[in-house]
């Protein structure tokens, strides 16, 4: 017998699994590479106002695990696949007649964790730093480098916590995110030169592609102290210096700097500033079907586009169900 291709969706909310197949309206993720807190967007019906009793409840501050499943969607043999879609706590929602809609966060608190705090650290690995504020917030943490810089005389000053820890793995080079209940920290550069995941043929899509020189990058110019008893210091590094070479006819332009590396790796600092910098000088936004499993921070390889093929990487994927949609932001990535 032949089963025709079918896909759902399951929420797991107090330990209690439902199926939302015929009650979910739509649902909306957001997976950003850096920085911004993932969310996820739901709508569910609300037929004759079941939402608003007791025993159909989602409050707010509680976990809610979504899991996408699908039937002989690529294939009569394929059978039925899972693919986990996260966990979110819930941040905001609200009712009418016909529908709930809600808002969640993947991080316990989200926009809370904008009070201000300060502290000092004599001495600190990134990877233990990461650990400390997972530990605070009673969530997960994930690093994933081959080096963890050890820092130095590091304060956060009256700020935000997750404002101040982006900084700090910034400035190492360091990607940091908030995803799947866990404070993330990978090395960009690491994270470029892993394999494509999936190759894309722009004569089969509808795309965009845009190219920005006007706020590219070609030097880095760094002043810095080696202590606050001794003179300024200065040094340039340019992106011949990392064996880079910009096609066309670009001016050249300085970065300039006072800052450092918190584990005194100013060269280091210089590359991930100019890259940094420079990393949006070629985007590329589709909407794909049925790849659900592509996340940001995924490279893919981009066929049939000219001066513009080769390897990009995922910087934000916003995905739609229950049409399978995946739109994607990415960059092109530089090549050494």
């Amino acid at each position: 017998m032949v089963l025709t291709r079918r896909a759902g969706i399951k929420l797991i909310y107090t330990d209690k699994e439902v199926e939302l197949s015929n009650e979910l309206s739509s649902l909306t993720i957001t997976d950003n590479i850096s920085g911004v807190i993932d969310s996820i967007d739901f709508i569910l019906k609300n037929n004759n106002n079941r939402l608003l009793s007791e025993e159909n409840e989602l409050c707010i501050g509680e976990k809610v695990q979504f899991e996408l499943w699908t039937q002989n969607w690529n294939s009569v043999e394929e059978g039925i696949k899972t693919y986990p879609l996260g966990i979110y706590y819930i941040d905001t929602r609200g009712f009418d007649n016909e529908r709930g809609t809600f808002k969640a966060l993947s991080i316990p608190g989200g926009d809370s964790q904008d009070e201000v705090n300060t502290k000092t650290w004599g001495e600190i690995s990134l990877k233990s730093l990461n650990q400390e504020f997972a530990d605070k917030y009673k969530i997960n943490a994930y690093f994933n480098s081959k080096d963890n810089p050890l820092l130095k005389d590091i304060k956060q000053e009256n700020e935000a916590d997750l404002s101040f820890l982006k900084k700090i793995a910034e400035e190492e080079g360091f990607n940091f995110k908030i995803n799947v209940d866990k404070l993330i920290m990978f090395d960009i550069e690491e994270y470029e030169r892993m394999p494509s995941k999936h190759q894309i043929d722009l004569n089969n899509i509808t795309y965009s592609i845009d190219e920005e020189t006007k706020n590219l990058y070609t030097r880095v110019e760094i002043k810095y102290k080696k202590s606050k008893f001794l003179d300024e210091e200065k040094i340039t590094y340019s992106l011949k210096d990392f064996g880079i070479k910009i096609p066309g006819k670009v001016k050249e332009k300085n970065l300039k700097i006072n800052a450092r590396s918190k584990s005194s790796n100013l060269k280091k600092l210089a590359k991930v500033r100019l890259f940094k910098e420079n990393r949006g000088r070629v985007t590329l936004n589709t909407t794909i079907v049925d790849k659900i499993d592509l996340y940001s921070g995924d490279v893919i390889e981009i066929i049939n586009a000219g001066v513009f093929s080769g390897r990009y990487m995922i910087k934000k994927t916003t995905k739609k169900l229950p049409d399978l949609d995946v739109k994607i932001s990415a960059y092109k990535i530089w090549e050494e």
